[in-house]
């Protein structure tokens, strides 16, 4: 189950030893520009650099983890889980990332991984290696990354770094959900181009005159179709286009806006 503590939200499946992780909302930072006003993850929205920092180190803090362990990068709505050690730490934060990927996966203690989101859905998850040990992984699941497999990407990542599949637990957090994401006939062709009219149908449904898309429960079915039975997946269902007051949403505010931070990492 999802619940608030502070600024944050948290679910109470990735309450695992050794792991600390978040979900921002808007409060809890340092920025004043009234779009990005006051927890603001990303660069390039008005903030100046330290400002993103600062922010990003206050979320790292009220999960409870390393802020200098740090890894985060560009997104482009790609399908790619990137692993990650102590020797990323900073990359896409403090100084350069070399590689672009909308998700991450580490087993290092002290590592932390970002993705920022503004109506797309975060997957964030943890499981535990046959030592006792904890593995984490964080998505940024866009539509495009949603239906390419990005999920089952996460899964598959975890278990490539030594993860007891049955161990695995994930959340998604706060983002667009079917009562705003409306879409085109365009945008139904692709994903059934990608996953099937079957998968399509059970996703995106007519209302009157338009087709709504639900996209927490389309990353449910994959992380499913990736062996993440339903009790161990967290759905968040707070919709961030019907709370921007709350949420940094993209749609809600013509792209004029801030963006969320989710972060889950290993405790030194």
């Amino acid at each position: 189950m999802f619940y608030r503590e502070g600024s944050i939200f948290k679910s109470d499946l990735l309450n695992v030893r050794g792991v600390g992780h978040a979900f921002s909302t808007r409060d809890g930072g340092v920025s004043t520009l009234p779009h990005t006003t006051s927890m603001n993850a990303a660069f390039g929205k008005g903030d100046d650099d330290d400002t993103v920092r600062e922010n990003i180190k206050l979320l790292c803090e009220a999960a409870g983890i390393s802020y200098t362990g740090i890894v985060g990068s560009a997104q482009h709505h790609t399908t790619f889980v990137r692993r990650v050690t102590a020797d990323n730490a900073g990359e896409g934060i403090y100084k350069d990332n070399p590689s672009t990927s909308d998700g991450f996966a580490t087993d290092s203690p002290g590592v932390s991984l970002i993705v920022r989101t503004a109506d797309c859905a975060p997957i964030l998850a943890a499981g535990i290696k046959a030592d006792g040990s904890p593995v984490v992984g964080a998505a940024h699941a866009g539509w495009k990354g949603t239906v390419g497999g990005i999920g089952a990407n996460l899964i598959d990542t975890l278990v490539s770094l030594g993860a007891d599949p049955s161990s695995i637990h994930a959340a998604i957090g706060p983002c667009i959900g079917v009562c705003h994401f409306e879409v085109r006939e365009d945008f139904i062709d692709a994903v059934a181009s990608e996953r099937g009219i079957d998968f399509a149908s059970r996703h995106i449904k007519k209302r009157g005159e338009s087709y709504f898309a639900d996209l927490a429960s389309m990353n449910v079915e994959i992380l499913e179709g990736a062996g993440i039975p339903r009790e161990r997946i967290d759905v968040c269902g707070l919709c961030t286009v019907c709370d921007p007051v709350t949420f940094h949403s993209h749609r809600a505010t013509k792209g004029v806006r801030g963006t969320m931070g989710n972060v889950i990492g290993i405790m030194p």
